[in-house]
């Protein structure tokens, strides 16, 4: 990259690499967001947004989370909890004006359909509207939650994501520090809340106890290939 940076949003439209923040310069407006064009191996400045922002739009803000919509819009969630969307295709960036209705801790956000979906605290599996983020939590998952730690509020997802199949999956430590992953398929139902179900649950990687270590085994990237 042009700039060095840390703990940057990454996208990904249209086969190039979008990368948002995390740098020391990022109020600038030419180093702010570059993007990767893999056909050319090379990086460059979004010069476009330096045309069409001004003092009262983020640019110098860093972005907290950010996901693709219907594969080429890029929505995004500054630090202060201001939603916009960038459309590369068209040089576009567009304010929604619309604020995060549940400040804290939210991480790995995806869209699935055409919901956002994230993980929270104590196990909990948050949903929303793109253009609402009235962030609301899926039900259906207590019996999961429970079993494991015997209380909600000791259970932790450390990774959150989808599949193929349209799924999500996540996965914990147990108590025992193995690492465990479940698949949980949605259904809206009448009132419109997202209910969970679990399709399956199980040890993926077994903890040695001889090693006496006292860190689980932490999930970076998932994905999932078929042979």
């Amino acid at each position: 990259m042009n700039m060095a940076r840390a703990s940057a949003s990454v996208s990904v439209v249209d086969g190039k690499i979008y990368v948002f923040g995390g740098s020391e310069h990022h109020s600038k407006h030419d180093t702010w967001a570059e993007v990767f064009d893999r056909k050319t191996q090379t990086w460059s400045p979004l010069l476009f947004l330096s045309q069409i922002w001004d003092i009262e739009t983020p640019q110098n803000k860093n972005i907290h989370q950010s996901v693709v919509i219907e594969g080429k819009k890029i929505f995004a969630v500054d630090e202060e909890d201001q939603s916009f969307y960038i459309l590369p295709s068209e040089c576009l960036l567009s304010i929604t004006n619309k604020r995060d209705s549940k400040l804290g801790y939210k991480n790995d956000w995806c869209i699935i359909g055409k919901l956002l979906y994230c993980r929270g605290t104590r196990g909990r599996i948050l949903w929303c509207e793109p253009d609402e983020l009235n962030w609301k939590e899926m039900k259906g998952l207590e019996e999961l939650q429970d079993s494991h730690y015997g209380s909600r509020r000791s259970f932790k997802i450390n990774k959150l994501c989808s599949n193929s199949a349209g799924n999500i999956v996540i996965f914990w430590n147990s108590e025992s520090l193995d690492l465990w992953s479940a698949e949980i398929s949605m259904e809206r139902r009448e009132g419109g809340e997202i209910w969970g179900k679990i399709e399956w649950s199980d040890v993926v990687f077994e903890v040695d106890p001889s090693s006496h270590s006292s860190y689980g085994v932490k999930v970076l990237y998932s994905a999932f290939v078929y042979a």
